[in-house]
């Protein structure tokens, strides 16, 4: 069962006394609660009662679905939308590549979130199993953007992908922390140019 999945039964009475919910939209509210909150304030300033609140239900229900804070972070973490987008929208080849990451960087492009979400990724928990759920995240970031690229034949080509997604992460906590512009400002088509000088230069094929 996936993170959005639910069973078919309706949820109780919502916090406010008066909406009812179906499990499935519950857990979705609750997810897109739990990303915002990860995201802007870690794990530790994050409560179940907070993210309960947001999405406007019980507390209970958080505990019913999730199990604990620890089992929300997870949910929260498989759930967070795919770096480089779904499959219909998946970037091929280096300049297509260049378009998705000027898109997913640029100022005000997860609105829903507050701030990009990989900064949820960054924010230590303190627990081995999230640790290691940040770490596989980061590298599938790695290698979608080396599926992306076409590069795979260049024998340190992850290296080059990951170099890429550091560059990214780097982009999302100098906007989120320090505010620098005209970084914190840019727009897709601001960046869409210096984003395809680096990944010419990172991931272009070795001659043969």
């Amino acid at each position: 069962m996936s993170a959005d999945e639910a069973p078919s039964q309706p949820d109780p009475v919502a916090a406010d006394g008066r909406r009812r919910r179906d499990a499935t939209a519950t857990r979705r509210a609750l997810l897109l609660a739990a990303r915002a909150r990860f995201t802007r304030l870690g794990y530790d300033r994050t409560t179940l009662r907070d993210v309960a609140a947001d999405a406007g239900v019980n507390l209970a229900l958080v505990k019913r679905y999730f199990g604990s804070k620890e089992g929300l972070f997870k949910a929260a973490l498989v759930s967070t939308p795919r770096f480089l987008g779904d499959e219909e929208e998946f970037p091929r080849g280096r300049a297509a590549l260049a378009e998705a990451l000027s898109r997913q960087l640029a100022a005000g492009a997860w609105t829903e979130f507050g701030e990009h979400p990989v900064l949820m990724l960054l924010r230590d928990s303190g627990d081995e199993q999230v640790a290691e759920l940040r770490r596989r995240a980061l590298e599938e970031f790695g290698r979608q953007v080396l599926e992306a690229s076409g590069a795979a034949s260049a024998p340190d080509a992850l290296l080059r992908a990951e170099l890429l997604v550091a560059l990214g992460v780097g982009v999302a906590v100098v906007r989120s922390a320090v505010g620098l512009r005209p970084l914190a400002d840019a727009a897709p088509e601001d960046l869409v140019g210096p984003l395809r000088d680096v990944v010419d230069a990172l991931l272009e094929p070795p001659p043969k």
